[in-house]
């Protein structure tokens, strides 16, 4: 694996509405974002639970794998495996931030990404539903914009 790898655009391949016969499959580029943190979470369980309150569609993928919203839907992924750590320590290398010591520390992060052909309303509105719920149930964490390289 390739330190930022996460910072290329995620592609899934397109529905058959968003494709001409002819051409095959398409990739739609996929916008994305990291909420890091030092641990706090096994699975995805406690994050559904404290997402039942906003009254979204949600539906579990896998233990670590949700998606909420409807038309809109965002994608939540979280990840605890060893390149995290690395991958946090280049990403607080290469994009300064006030807490960059902190942030090389750590060793989870739960992903956001969305479809670029989403509804950016609709989009905000569910990632302000997900980001302080993670918040609430790790304590600290840094939110960080893939594509921009920016943090919030």
């Amino acid at each position: 694996m390739q330190l930022f790898d996460f910072l290329k655009r995620k592609s899934v391949p397109a529905t058959i509405k968003d494709t001409v016969a002819p051409f095959g499959v398409i990739s739609m580029p996929r916008f994305s974002w990291m909420i890091l943190f030092r641990d706090g979470f096994d699975d995805l369980a406690l994050l559904r639970t404290a997402l039942t309150k906003y009254q979204e569609p949600r539906q579990q993928i896998s233990s670590h794998h949700l998606k909420i919203g409807a038309p809109a839907e965002l994608d939540i992924r979280l990840t605890i495996a060893s390149h995290v750590l690395a991958e946090s320590q280049e990403i607080a290398a290469q994009f300064p931030h006030p807490d960059s010591s902190a942030i090389a520390l750590c060793n989870q992060r739960v992903e956001l990404s969305w479809g670029m052909q989403d509804d950016p309303g609709l989009i905000t509105n569910l990632v302000g539903f997900v980001e302080p719920e993670v918040r609430c149930l790790v304590g600290t964490c840094w939110t960080f914009d893939c594509d921009s390289g920016q943090w919030f």
